[in-house]
Parts: C-alpha cells; structure tokens; sequence
C-alpha cells in the first residue's frame, strides 16, 4: 500500500513538472505559444515511462494478493467445515452412546432416540450455518476485493488518460508553432525575392 501511494505521488510529481514546463516557458512575443526545452520535456517524459509501468505493476500485486487473501478465506472455510463435522459425528456418537444405555430401560426407548435425534439435527443446524457463514464471507473478501481492483483500474486509466491528453495538446500546439513559423519564412523569403526583383 505505501509503494502504490508513493508511486501514486510520483505521477502527481511528474504531471506537476510537465505543467510548470508549459506555464514557465518563455512566451512567442505576440502569440499565445510558448517555447519548452526539447531536454526539459524528454526528461519529463522518460520519468513518466518509468512510473507508468511501476504503477501497472503495482495494481496487478494488489490483484495477486485479493486472490491468495479470498484463497485463504476458502480454506479457512473449508477447516470450519471441517471441524462442524467433527464436532457433529462426536455430538452423534455422544447421543448414541447415549441412547444405547437408555436402552436397557424400556420405558424411556423412545426418549433416548427423542434426545439423540435433537442432538443430530442441532449438530447438523449448527454444521450448516457455520458453513454458511463461512461462504458469505469468502464472498464478501471476494467482492471488496474485486471492487477495490476496479477501484485501482479505474484510477490509473484516469491518470493515463489525462496525461495522454496533456502530451496531445503539446505536441499539437508545438506542431502548429512551428507550421506557423515555416509560413513566416517563406513570406520573409518572398518579400526579399519581391525586393530583389525590383
């Protein structure tokens, strides 16, 4: 989580500096257009390739670990199981053994098995929500997990997309500055084959 958060701050960096380049650079006298440093921007840009990829790294750890932790919350369940069930053939075999004594008293037969099978079907409730319980909460590790990956995702691809945009519109704008400048040239030229001719 730390690593995710400081990488997360270092896009923030990144973005920050490239948005100084834009608003401190000397500005085209009467234009709107600026002038960036081509090593300033490439500097930029590479430590942008490099955060990009930590970034995409870090969200598929935290994919990796909501698995093994929703893995776990199954085997945990699974050993709950378990122990019900070894818990209920103990309470049966108890009932049984019970009941069995019983027994030798003929009048009180059908009150042993009365009392062995309310123990059964109390060990078999108690076998079947303590499963249940164990499957709603595999479920609900499953989904926070799968909700806080998509969270994740969904952050990045924001951050990639403003940042894409960002490079665009530069690029765009330095593309239209320097059309801007070859259009002046040639006038220039023109204007001084017009001089010469004359």
């Amino acid at each position: 989580m730390i690593e995710r958060n400081n990488t997360s701050v270092t896009l923030d960096r990144i973005f920050e500096d490239i948005y100084n380049l834009v608003t401190e650079a000397n500005r085209i006298p009467l234009t709107d257009k600026v002038i960036i440093e081509a090593n300033d921007l490439a500097d930029a840009l590479d430590e942008l390739k490099a955060a990009i990829p930590k970034e995409v790294r870090n969200a598929s750890q935290v994919l990796e670990e909501q698995k093994s932790i929703v893995n776990k919350a199954y085997e945990e369940a699974d050993r709950i199981v378990q122990q019900a069930k070894a818990e209920a053939e103990r309470i049966v075999g108890i009932a049984n053994a019970e009941a069995e004594r019983i027994l030798k008293e003929e009048e009180i037969v059908k009150q042993a098995n009365a009392v062995a099978e309310d123990i059964k079907a109390n060990a078999l409730r108690y076998q079947e929500e303590v499963k249940r319980d164990a499957d709603d909460y595999a479920v609900r590790v499953k989904q926070d997990s799968l909700q806080y990956a998509d969270d994740m995702l969904a952050y990045l691809g924001n951050n990639l997309q403003s940042a894409l945009q960002g490079l665009s519109d530069n690029r765009n704008s330095i593309l239209a500055e320097q059309s801007s400048l070859q259009e002046r040239a040639r006038q220039a030229v023109d204007a001084v084959e017009e001089l010469e001719s004359e």
